[in-house]
């Protein structure tokens, strides 16, 4: 059995690491097929505009919540006496996963975004940065998806339901 504090950090970390997963979900199966198909040239302004509007605040904020959640939900769990009989290796691994991503993103996502404004409309340029930034995509999303796994079906929820 988990502390109630332990549960409400597995609760916010499934929350918005959910959130997350939805917004990485549409991004791989729907945005980026769709702007292989358009050209790189619109996806290059279309991605210019999203992330200097709310895209600024709404993805900073949804990544580093569900980063926070999910690393306090680990440390609360390592100190948690009352989750003591819970299996610990799906938290933990979810917050490692929850880190490597984080560091991906921006050490490589971000970069590769914010170059796009020094190429202009080379169209070489905006493909070689679209292609980088959908490789490394790629593998951001694998991390969530098994990150979210991890929390979703695994370990968060045996937090929360161990109260019952």
């Amino acid at each position: 059995m988990a502390s109630s504090m332990t549960q409400r950090l597995a609760v916010g970390a499934a929350l918005f690491g959910g959130l997350l997963a939805g917004v990485t979900a549409n991004r791989a199966v729907v945005q980026m097929p769709a702007w292989e198909r358009i050209g790189v040239l619109s996806w290059a302004c279309f991605t210019r505009a999203e992330n200097h509007g709310i895209g600024m605040v709404f993805y900073p904020v949804l990544g580093l919540a569900a980063l926070l959640f999910t690393v306090a939900t680990a440390i609360a769990f390592r100190f948690d006496r009352k989750a003591r009989d819970l299996r610990a290796g799906p938290i933990y691994a979810a917050a490692a996963l929850a880190i490597t991503w984080a560091v991906v993103t921006r050490a490589v996502l971000v970069p590769a975004l914010s170059s796009l404004g020094d190429v202009g409309t080379s169209a070489a340029e905006v493909r070689r940065i679209f292609l980088h930034y959908a490789t490394w995509s790629g593998v951001n999303d694998l991390l969530h998806v098994t990150h979210v796994r991890l929390k979703s079906v695994g370990a968060h929820r045996r937090i929360v339901r161990s109260q019952r």
